[in-house]
């Protein structure tokens, strides 16, 4: 059965120029230290499904696996890049070499209020809160946190294996600040599964990357 060192997981049918920039600087730096790779890609309309697609390595549902890849091939990590986020070797080499089953980087979801990609566990324990650049101005160690963004994220081998599928189902959660139930989306809820399954969600603030949107949201 082929190995691979390093899997690269992008959902999606549309991908930035400058990511592609990244991909092939990334794919550039695997080759000169000899690690093998494997591109992952799939696409749909609902991006829950997109990533149970991707995550499977195939381009119709197979409800029967609960591998990566579909139990074709071995790997050492999945790493899990969106389409809309460029990035330095630096922060790739620390998701792919942290300690860390899940280990994620951080990049602005919003450039006015400076909101991130994080959210930290609110004092129920049960819900999120919602982080600011701000909030992790004195962190420089991971820690863990109750959800992020895919946009730059990785596990090793047997994380994905062990939770239940649906992946990505959506979750429901009570807000307490709100005061209502909630929706979330299907990357927190990915999160939840995984704690399920006994997995700590981290967060290495040292990892940043930027976001394109309307622009370039640098995260410095």
């Amino acid at each position: 059965m082929e190995h691979y060192n390093i899997l690269i997981a992008t959902p999606g049918k549309l991908i930035h120029g400058e990511y592609v920039k990244s991909l092939v600087e990334t794919t550039k730096w695997l080759n000169q230290r000899g690690l093998t790779y494997k591109f992952l890609n799939a696409g749909s309309s609902l991006v829950a499904h997109a990533r149970e697609m991707t995550a499977i390595d195939k381009k119709e549902s197979n409800w029967d696996t609960n591998e990566i890849g579909s139990g074709e091939y071995t790997y050492d990590r999945i790493v899990w890049i969106d389409s809309d986020i460029i990035w330095g070797q630096d922060a790739f080499e620390k998701l792919i070499t942290s300690e860390h089953e899940i280990i994620s980087g951080m990049y602005y979801t919003q450039i006015g209020d400076m909101s991130v990609s994080v959210s930290k566990f609110a004092p129920d324990g049960k819900s999120p809160i919602n982080c600011k650049e701000l909030d992790f101005f004195f962190e420089d160690e991971p820690l863990e946190v109750f959800g992020v963004g895919f946009g730059f994220i990785s596990m090793k081998s047997g994380v994905f294996e062990r939770m239940q599928r649906p992946w990505f189902r959506i979750e429901r959660i009570d807000h307490p600040a709100k005061n209502i139930v909630l929706d979330i989306g299907e990357d927190y809820s990915w999160c939840m599964n995984a704690r399920r399954a006994g997995f700590k969600v981290m967060l290495d603030p040292s990892i940043k990357v930027d976001h394109i949107k309307e622009g370039v949201w640098h995260l410095k």
